[in-house]
């Protein structure tokens, strides 16, 4: 292990002296283009993996595919203590992976989680994870063309997708948010950027904001993604909820507001627009309870719609 952080930390080196072309995507976005041959990084570091491209960059760090020595397909993420502004929400990131990691490969709704390392010598940790689909070609992994298929990715293609799709997805990230509550956590940073599919299936991703209960009470209210916050703000198991409601409508109408039943095409949208108007509703009081609420109201609306069953969402 320390062979393999001295290797690392050689590569972080060589890789913070290299100024990125062009504006940086969103985190869990793909990288507009390649870095530089001259930077691509050596074989053999970060745990085994040879890291092969750039594929996501964000404020605090970078995602990688990576490829390990039996040829499987991962990706990596790199956080940077020196991305953030003080060392309280390095520290805050890294207690909640580890809070994650042992739960994530537990339930199929959650992103599994690999290997975690740090070196606090060069100021980073990063974790191994279970690589999305490909936008492309699903599990079939050409490194040169691979894009992470994301909730996100989807939309900008498509605009919206149909109601089975949406219901499908909609029980899915329910099961995996429910499972996530259980074990005490929540994730605070449900949008469609990072809602990702393996092996066709929706699971929740980007685990940064991930922390307990207890410890969001005294975290920031500002923390994560304008438009998919309650107003009473995050750091709440009703809160997630809200988050994965305006997912919802985003996935369904391509736009988080609601239409309103007379501008919905069929009955079958307008049921649906109310489950997701009950979950995000502003008032914290009058949402739905719980992601198992959510989740049965969702399954209810399927089982009233004959000839018809939840595809995965493509």
């Amino acid at each position: 292990m320390a062979s393999s952080f001295n290797q690392f930390s050689k590569f972080l080196g060589r890789l913070a002296g290299r100024q990125e072309p062009g504006e940086a995507p969103a985190e869990g976005e793909p990288a507009e283009q390649p870095p530089p041959e001259s930077a691509a990084p050596e074989h053999g570091i970060a745990t085994g993996h040879e890291l092969i491209r750039l594929i996501g960059k964000g404020a605090y760090g970078e995602v990688w595919l990576g490829r390990d020595e039996l040829g499987n397909y991962h990706g990596i993420k790199i956080v940077r203590r020196d991305r953030f502004s003080d060392r309280a929400p390095f520290e805050r990131e890294y207690r909640g992976l580890l809070q994650y990691t042992p739960i994530s490969r537990t339930h199929h709704g959650l992103v599994h989680i690999l290997n975690v390392g740090r070196d606090n010598a060069t100021g980073v940790f990063f974790y191994v994870m279970e690589l999305a689909d490909c936008i492309h070609g699903g599990r079939d992994i050409v490194p040169e063309n691979y894009a992470p298929h994301t909730l996100e990715s989807s939309l900008t293609q498509r605009g919206h997708l149909s109601l089975p799709e949406c219901i499908s997805i909609g029980i899915e990230l329910c099961e995996g948010l429910s499972y996530l509550h259980s074990k005490q956590l929540i994730h605070r940073d449900i949008k469609p950027a990072n809602i990702v599919f393996v092996n066709g299936m929706a699971k929740l991703a980007d685990v940064g904001l991930i922390t307990h209960m207890a410890e969001a009470k005294r975290d920031p209210k500002h923390l994560g993604t304008e438009g998919f916050i309650p107003p009473e703000g995050p750091g709440t198991p009703l809160a997630d909820v809200y988050s994965l409601g305006k997912v919802l409508a985003e996935a369904a109408f391509g736009r988080t507001t609601l239409p309103t039943p007379e501008e919905c095409a069929d009955a079958g949208l307008a049921r649906f627009a109310a489950i997701i108007a009950h979950a995000a509703h502003d008032t914290a009081e009058s949402r739905s309870a719980s992601p198992e609420i959510l989740q049965a109201e969702l399954m209810e609306l399927n089982e009233t719609m004959p000839g018809q069953s939840p595809s995965p969402a493509i």
